[in-house]
C-alpha cells in the first residue's frame, strides 16, 4: 500500500510456557527489568513480565538496526515509556499490552506518535455494572442491545478501544471514561467537549484473536489518510537473543 503508515503488530501466546521456557530471554533484558520480574510472587506473572519484555525488544529490532539487549525505556511523566538506544531516543512508537496467556507489541517506524494497544481474554468475567457507571450512554446502549450471552465480550470490545485511546494518549484510567465514547462496528471514537481532540484524526482496528483473545489499536495521526496494519503471531520459538529467528 503506497504512502501509507504501516503499524506493525506482533502477538505471542504464553499460557503453554513455564519459567524454564523463558528463561533463555532474561539475557536480553536489562537489570530493572529482571529485578521487576523476580519481585512477582507467583510464576505465571514472572513468565507473563520476562515473555513481554522479550517480545517488546524482540520487535523493536524489526524497526531499527539494534539488538534486542540493546534498549532501554524512558518513562514520561505520565509513566509511558518511549525506547532510547544509547543517548537518544528512537525514531519510532510502541505500545506494550499483556494479559493472562497473550502478549503483544504495537509499533510503527515514526517517533512522537500517539499509539495505544490492549488485549483482553475473552473467557475473562465482567462486572456489566461497571458499564453503567463509568461508559457513556451510547455504548450502555449498544451493549444492552446485544443478547445476553454476548453481552460479556461486548463489553470487552467497548473495554479494550477505551484502553488503546488511554494508552495511546498516556493518560490511563486519570482520564475521565465517560469524556469519549466509541461505535464498535467499525470502531470509530466520539469525543465530548470535555476533550479536546478530532475523531477524524484517531484511527482504530479491532481483532478477535486466535478465538480467544479480543485485541484493539488505537493510533493518532492527523496527516496521512491511509494507515495499514500488519498483524503476526509469533512462536516462542521465533524468539531469539539476535532477533526474530528467520524462516
Amino acid at each position: 500500500m503506497a504512502g501509507a503508515a504501516v503499524v506493525q503488530v506482533w502477538t505471542l501466546r504464553i499460557d503453554a510456557l513455564d519459567e524454564a521456557a523463558v528463561a533463555r530471554w532474561l539475557p536480553m533484558l536489562d537489570a530493572s527489568e529482571r529485578e521487576r520480574a523476580a519481585r512477582f510472587l507467583f510464576a505465571r506473572h514472572r513468565v507473563l513480565f520476562v515473555a513481554a519484555h522479550a517480545l517488546l525488544r524482540t520487535a523493536l529490532v524489526e524497526l531499527a538496526d539494534a539488538p534486542p539487549a540493546a534498549w532501554r525505556f524512558v518513562a514520561d511523566p505520565h509513566g509511558k515509556p518511549a525506547a532510547w538506544l544509547g543517548p537518544d531516543p528512537a525514531p519510532l512508537s510502541f505500545n506494550l499490552s499483556h494479559t493472562e496467556g497473550m502478549a503483544g507489541v504495537a509499533a510503527i517506524a515514526r517517533p512522537g506518535l500517539a499509539l495505544g494497544f490492549d488485549l483482553e481474554p475473552l473467557a475473562r468475567q465482567v462486572d456489566l455494572a461497571v458499564a453503567d457507571r463509568f461508559f457513556c450512554p451510547q455504548e450502555v446502549a449498544w451493549l444492552n442491545s446485544l443478547a445476553e450471552p454476548r453481552r460479556g465480550a461486548g463489553f470487552l470490545r467497548l473495554w479494550t478501544l477505551k484502553e488503546s485511546f488511554l494508552k495511546a494518549t498516556g493518560k490511563g484510567l486519570t482520564q475521565n471514561l465517560a469524556s469519549f465514547w466509541f461505535d464498535p462496528c467499525p470502531p470509530r471514537i466520539h469525543f465530548t467537549p470535555l476533550l479536546a481532540e478530532r475523531e477524524s484524526d484517531w484511527r482504530f482496528e479491532q481483532r478477535i484473536l486466535e478465538g480467544d483473545f479480543v485485541a484493539a489499536l488505537g493510533l493518532r495521526l492527523p496527516v496521512e489518510k491511509t494507515v495499514e496494519t500488519r498483524w503476526k503471531a509469533v512462536r516462542p520459538t521465533d524468539i531469539t537473543n539476535d532477533g526474530f529467528r528467520r524462516g
